[in-house]
């Protein structure tokens, strides 16, 4: 059985790569407690003493204000941490998933990204995984690099989880109306991540379902249309509201407002799709409410 290194398996897609790739493969789980990012010496340490197939670096340090505070220790968790990753990969002849972010793409206007889209730095968190983009396709060109956006799954609370408190505590949430990308269910990228990873498949791979864009407050009503009609939330809630971005007075690293992306070379190269997120939204949502009767 081939095996799997998975960095940052206690996150919310390592969690997913873990728990899936697992009946297919001999999986390490890496987490902070194994290895600090930070500690570059250490970690190329640790993979150098280890035999694998492949590694998906799906750890990073993605607080954009934590990352503003904290720029050095950004650039060696999301940078440097990855390149030497790259480094022992292309030593050992494994192949390497890093897992990036749409928000190193050019959010200034209202287009879908392919691929081929320029990226553009916006901010320390977004120069810092931009830079390891590079970075990582330098030191193995048998990489793939993946843009994710808008994630949920079982990993940890997101998006999702803080619409379904809000709605359940009987308030009025407001959701910012002029930021747009697009929602996936963490389950649904891992097979996919599988099947690049056995693939011929090198560069850049925008990881998402085919999806029309969704801004924060679409996103929310959908999740809160899906609740009710899955009878977790009663129909007779106070109606959503919206605000901006610009409004939001503790966001004080910038943020690029239009980032969805366009799976393109997952359906012409490799023919395959992410499932759509609403479905995804769906399993979660029955999951989670299923696991409430079980525990109560």
């Amino acid at each position: 059985m081939k095996k799997i290194v998975i960095t940052g398996a206690k996150g919310l897609l390592g969690e997913a790569c873990c728990r899936i790739l697992s009946d297919d493969y001999d999986v390490i789980p890496l987490t902070r407690a194994e290895v600090d990012l930070a500690d570059i010496d250490g970690l190329s340490c640790l993979l150098s003493g280890m035999e694998f197939d492949f590694l998906i670096n799906t750890a990073a340090m993605s607080g954009l204000e934590h990352c503003l505070d904290e720029p050095e220790l950004a650039k060696k968790v999301n940078t440097d941490a990855a390149r030497v990753m790259a480094e022992v990969c292309h030593e050992k002849g494994a192949k390497m998933l890093q897992v990036s972010t749409d928000y190193v793409l050019d959010g200034r206007e209202n287009v879908v990204h392919e691929e081929c889209s320029e990226p553009r730095g916006s901010g320390v968190y977004s120069e810092s995984k931009l830079a390891a983009e590079k970075q990582v396709m330098d030191a193995c060109e048998n990489s793939v690099v993946g843009r994710v956006s808008w994630l949920f799954g079982y990993g940890r609370a997101t998006f999702v989880d803080q619409v379904m408190n809000t709605a359940h505590a009987g308030e009025c949430g407001k959701y910012i109306s002029d930021k747009y990308s697009v929602p996936n269910f963490s389950d649904f990228l891992v097979p996919v991540m599988g099947a690049l990873l056995e693939s011929d498949i090198k560069g850049f791979v925008h990881l998402t379902n085919n999806s029309e864009a969704e801004s924060w407050y679409s996103y929310a009503g959908k999740i809160i249309e899906v609740a009710i009609n899955l009878g977790m939330l009663n129909d007779n809630l106070p109606k959503i509201d919206k605000n901006h971005l610009d409004e939001i007075s503790f966001f004080k690293e910038e943020r690029p407002r239009y980032t969805a992306m366009r799976p393109k070379r997952l359906s012409e190269e490799l023919n395959v799709e992410v499932g759509n997120w609403e479905e995804g939204l769906r399993c979660y949502l029955k999951q989670k409410a299923e696991n409430s009767l079980t525990n109560k």
